[in-house]
């Protein structure tokens, strides 16, 4: 992992809040891993093997139905961690992830994660923040989902999207998958994409958004006046 890497882990909330033990543990039983754009990383079904951050690029969560249609629940940038749930329970994986774009991951293997909690279980609870932040957001993203227009629930959506991207950095994602992952329609979704665009909050290319000015779409939520 090059310096550059390392940075980028180091800036995210759970990794930097860490003991320096942890941290260094971490960062010498890790390594880099990369994927191009739509590459599978996991599926659901898939038997644990351990947990990853994003060092560059965006990571797509789905699951997908019996008749073949993908439910986008997420996307994952920078320099975020994931697949810690079958740290826990040890069962296989609960959904696909592909690489949205090209990317490279930081891997640590499940094999050093378990001598490491058998060792010293009082890292367990470390880990256990790790899960407690994805749940936080999923208690947030159903509140949402039962309170919200549909246009706060875009605004608010776009917003989480771009919590970890540089200002107009675009957004990697098509109209449809933004519908999947607010249970809109696609017709709906560009009916309030282009309603943005006139009030010059995004601009709009081929599965991209580029966030113009967040305190528009923060306005748009209700959430703040």
């Amino acid at each position: 992992m090059t310096p550059q890497q390392q940075s980028v882990i180091e800036q995210g909330h759970w990794f930097k809040s860490r003991s320096q033990y942890l941290k260094n543990f971490l960062l010498t039983q890790g390594k880099t891993r990369s994927l191009k754009a739509q590459q599978s990383l996991f599926l659901r079904g898939d038997k644990h093997n351990g947990i990853y951050a994003v060092l560059s690029g965006v990571v797509r969560i789905s699951g997908v139905s019996n008749e073949g249609k993908e439910a986008v629940l997420s996307f994952i940038e920078t320099p975020l961690w994931f697949g810690e749930v079958t740290l826990f329970d040890g069962g296989l994986r609960t959904h696909d992830v592909y690489a949205q774009t090209d990317v490279v991951l930081f891997y640590v293997p499940q094999r050093a994660l378990e001598q490491l909690l058998n060792e010293q279980p009082q890292y367990w609870q470390e880990f256990g923040l790790l899960l407690a932040q994805k749940l936080r957001l999923m208690f947030t993203s159903m509140e949402d989902h039962a309170l919200l227009s549909a246009e706060q629930k875009v605004c608010n959506r776009l917003l989480m999207l771009s919590e970890h991207t540089e200002h107009l950095t675009p957004l990697v994602l098509s109209q449809q998958q933004l519908a999947d992952m607010t249970y809109l329609t696609r017709q709906t979704i560009n009916q309030i994409l282009q309603r943005l665009v006139d009030l010059q909050a995004i601009s709009l290319g081929y599965q991209r958004i580029t966030i113009l000015d967040k305190q528009k779409l923060h306005v748009r939520t209700g959430k703040l006046k």
